[in-house]
């Protein structure tokens, strides 16, 4: 299974000389440069302008700044994680319309706020419920029912740990996988927590470690496009630590992903717009933080 696109082979001996890029795959390759530039060049003046609008979903949009959290080193704005889920979900791929379904951090994100990641509630002495969060719209309009219905799998994918690394990280678990439980049962699909059973604890995946603080989001979203349950060996991934050149590919091509997906109905806008930024101002591609500029050597005496 090719599981990155553009990771370079280890071979040894000679090696056949490189194909001449296609003509489509360089102009692909260059839209998703410029995009990705014009996505994340800070804009002072309207950092608060709408780049992205779930089609089909009017409450869910994105701003620029929350793009340029896509930067290098930054740390990544919660809501492009969302995107992605979104557009990873409506991806036409055999895994994704059968075997994996990318859940929106939200509701696991505002069940942690509301109850401080205890899992149980002591008074009733079970789980704590999900069913108000999901009497919201906002909330509704994230789910598929019948994918949650059909999806049977559940892992950890923690890019600093391979194993619960404490007590605490334990009972997050716990919480995770009771929420998702519940999503399943309100979806239709029957519980996937034995008889008897309170929680569940989800297998982890033995993926590559991050060499820092803040790319974590990057793996999360990576992971969550090339994850395939069904792939034997599933759980022990045997593939080389991720290197930063390579995290900053990656980051570039999820802002191309998420920006040219079908799901956003600015698309077409945000084509334009990057490609007017590149004929009329190249000065605003020198700011973009993935754009390194080099100079030649000055000559010695």
């Amino acid at each position: 299974m090719q599981v990155i696109e553009g990771m370079d082979e280890q071979v040894s001996g000679d090696r056949p000389p490189a194909e001449t890029p296609k003509p489509n795959q360089v102009m692909k390759d260059d839209l998703e440069e410029t995009v990705a530039i014009w996505a994340t060049v800070p804009k002072g003046d309207n950092e608060f302008e709408t780049i992205f609008k779930l089609r089909g979903h009017r409450i869910l949009e994105a701003l620029r700044y929350q793009f340029t959290s896509m930067a290098p080193t930054s740390y990544i704005d919660i809501q492009v994680v969302t995107l992605m889920c979104h557009v990873l979900n409506a991806n036409e791929d055999e895994r994704f319309e059968k075997l994996v379904y990318c859940v929106p951090p939200e509701i696991l994100q505002r069940m942690f706020a509301t109850h401080n990641h205890n899992w149980m509630d002591k008074k009733k002495r079970r789980p704590h419920e999900i069913s108000s969060l999901l009497n919201h719209t906002e909330f509704l309009a994230y789910l598929d029912r019948e994918k949650l219905n059909s999806h049977r799998f559940m892992f950890v994918l923690d890019s600093k740990n391979i194993s619960s690394p404490s007590s605490e990280r334990t009972e997050l678990n716990k919480f995770d996988s009771n929420i998702l439980n519940q999503l399943l049962k309100w979806a239709g699909a029957p519980s996937i927590l034995k008889k008897g059973s309170l929680s569940l604890l989800p297998t982890y995946i033995n993926i590559p470690q991050q060499p820092n603080d803040f790319d974590c989001a990057i793996f999360v979203m990576k992971w969550m496009e090339m994850i395939d349950p069904i792939l034997e060996g599933c759980c022990t991934y045997n593939i080389e630590q991720w290197t930063e050149p390579m995290l900053l590919e990656f980051r570039k091509k999820i802002v191309a992903k998420i920006i040219l997906s079908k799901e956003n109905s600015l698309r077409a806008e945000a084509i334009k717009e990057a490609h007017n930024m590149r004929l009329s101002r190249p000065a605003a591609a020198l700011r973009s933080p993935y754009v390194q500029v080099e100079t030649p050597d000055l000559p010695t005496k």
